[in-house]
């Protein structure tokens, strides 16, 4: 959210000021809507005459995504569960106290002994209990389902923005750009702007490719061209949009055959006792590091997740190949 807090003050700034020379901001308005196939909408205001600074500021404003966000999650399939069983528990208060049934029975008529209860209140208490503890464990990777997709969102208008002010003043819009660039820095946003094409780039994805192309494969096909083959169908899977848990779980047999190609023992795995038996000088925080990377393998990632998202995805390569580097030069 704060790379949009400072980059939304930003644009309003360049707007409300015109530090750009626009002739005809509504005009500029409108082409940003449907340069973006409208996934901009301005955001109208009460004044009665449109601010268009004010309306681009609140589309990229963290309010407004936040405000988004929370819509979605309104209408998220758990959400509306969770809210039904609490209304099912707010009614039945009474009998969850009291420890009594409830029976599915018309009024006046008391049911027989062996009849079982439609609902049993202790059930639903307890589902309730168990429910809410789930929804508090997975609030966080909720939230990010719906925001990530309303933050790509952004960064694809924001591409059109910056390609409709490339024209403008040339220093006003480098400056521009520049204080974006910083904006990401400042909120550790791994993307950079390509100020000649307007693309929003990953950084992560540069130096993966880098490291992989330039610096990985030419040494490890040279030893391993079977390793090098799989690494390389990894990234392209990456690239590709296929199912990262899949990726990371062949990447990581990929680095685990590896090593036992450079042991020459069919058994190895990356556990503590094996690197400090083959691998005693590496670092101790990279051994556990290592050791952690493997188990992330086992338990779907460790953070209540089916599989690592993109972002993840990368880093977890990156950090393959990087250990895949180090296997490489490690000197006995």
């Amino acid at each position: 959210m704060l790379f949009f807090e400072r980059a939304s003050h930003r644009i309003y700034q360049l707007l409300s000021y015109n530090e750009l020379g626009i002739a005809n901001l509504p005009h500029f308005d409108s082409i940003l809507e449907s340069k973006s196939h409208q996934v901009y909408k301005a955001i109208k205001n009460a004044r009665v005459v449109s601010d268009v600074a004010s309306n681009v500021r609140d589309y990229f404003a963290p309010s407004t995504i936040r405000e988004e966000m929370q819509l979605l999650l309104h209408k998220d399939p758990e959400e509306v569960r969770f809210k039904k069983l609490a209304e099912t528990v707010a009614k039945l208060g009474h009998f969850i106290e009291t420890g009594s049934a409830v029976y599915a029975l018309p009024p006046g008529i008391m049911p027989g002994r062996n009849v079982t209860p439609a609902i049993d209140p202790k059930k639903i208490s307890e589902e309730y209990k168990q429910m809410a503890a789930r929804m508090k464990a997975t609030a966080e990777q909720r939230q990010g389902k719906y925001y990530r997709p309303l933050f790509s969102q952004r960064l694809g208008v924001l591409e059109v923005l910056i390609r409709v002010l490339q024209s403008k003043k040339k220093t006003a819009f480098e400056d521009f750009i520049q204080d974006l660039r910083a904006y990401f820095a400042e909120a550790e946003i791994m993307l950079d702007i390509d100020a000649d094409t307007c693309v929003i780039n990953p950084i992560e994805e540069q130096l993966l490719q880098k490291e992989i192309i330039d610096t990985l494969m030419p040494r490890l096909a040279s030893r391993f061209p079977e390793r090098a083959k799989e690494l390389i169908g990894a990234y392209h899977d990456m690239l590709s949009g296929k199912d990262f848990g899949d990726i990371f779980i062949g990447a990581f047999k990929t680095l685990e055959e590896l090593g036992r190609g450079i042991t020459n023992d069919s058994k190895f795995e990356f556990d503590e006792k094996n690197l400090q038996k083959y691998f005693p000088k590496i670092h101790g925080t990279i051994r556990t590091t290592i050791v952690k990377l493997d188990a992330h393998r086992g338990d779907k990632g460790g953070h209540g997740k089916a599989s690592p998202e993109p972002h993840e995805m990368r880093y977890l390569l990156f950090s393959i190949c990087n250990i895949a580097l180090l296997l490489l030069d490690y000197n006995p």
